[in-house]
């Protein structure tokens, strides 16, 4: 049964493109279906009908034969421009970070050395944290402009399209996660030092970005393993 369940997946994939993917999915979906169909001749399914039970949740593979082409140049151009845009929309959120602080550490220079009837220190750092609304809005937006895909049912092939939505969203969010996690620790760099003229110290907190780095990393790892 098990050389006839290769020779079936074999003719499935006999339209698929010549492609190092192709040749790695079908090796994957095969022993997916070897597996799956050991499982059930172990529970008592009869060979016969644990052969028919694996070839129809299969699926239809076709549709994902053009996700494993070569990309054309057309596509390619597409892929470039959209990267282009979120690296656009990246620097610019990174930029409006470090301006909103920079606007925060003028405002307390500026208190420092020269007397003014208002806390110059209050109102930058009130900016500083409305003007952090901003980029925070352009991260999110450009982490979610690929939707949460609903597999429309129980087949090996739309469990691989939902894995492969759902991996490509992790890490995006996990970049974002990790940049909006730095990004507060440099903050909190600057807000302290000058609050306390303690430079000797603040740069532990460094070190602290490094823990939370490293935590981030482990849960979408943990994450990953429970999927």
């Amino acid at each position: 049964m098990e050389e006839k369940m290769r020779v079936h997946i074999e003719k499935l994939f006999e339209d698929a493109p010549k492609t190092r993917k192709a040749f790695e999915l079908k090796e994957e979906l095969l022993a997916n279906s070897q597996e799956r169909y050991q499982d059930l001749v172990a529970n008592g399914v009869k060979t016969e009908d644990a052969f028919k039970n694996v070839i129809s949740s299969i699926g239809n593979v076709s549709e994902l034969f053009r996700d494993l082409e070569e990309r054309t140049p057309e596509d390619r151009m597409e892929f470039e421009t959209r990267t282009k845009k979120y690296a656009v929309v990246k620097t610019a959120a990174v930029g409006l970070y470090f301006f909103s602080v920079v606007l925060f550490l003028a405002c307390g220079l500026i208190d420092q050395f020269f007397y003014y009837n208002v806390d110059l220190t209050s109102i930058g750092l009130i900016m500083m944290l409305l003007l952090s609304i901003i980029p925070t809005c352009m991260l999110v937006y450009i982490n979610s402009i690929y939707p949460k895909y609903k597999r429309s049912n129980d087949t090996v092939v739309e469990e691989f399209k939902e894995w492969k939505n759902t991996s490509r969203n992790t890490k995006s969010v996990k970049g974002a996660a990790i940049f909006a996690g730095w990004s507060l620790i440099l903050v909190l760099y600057f807000v302290i030092s000058f609050a306390t003229f303690a430079w000797y110290v603040t740069w532990i907190i460094f070190l602290v970005g490094a823990c939370i780095h490293a935590i981030i990393e482990l849960l979408f790892r943990l994450k990953d393993l429970k999927s």
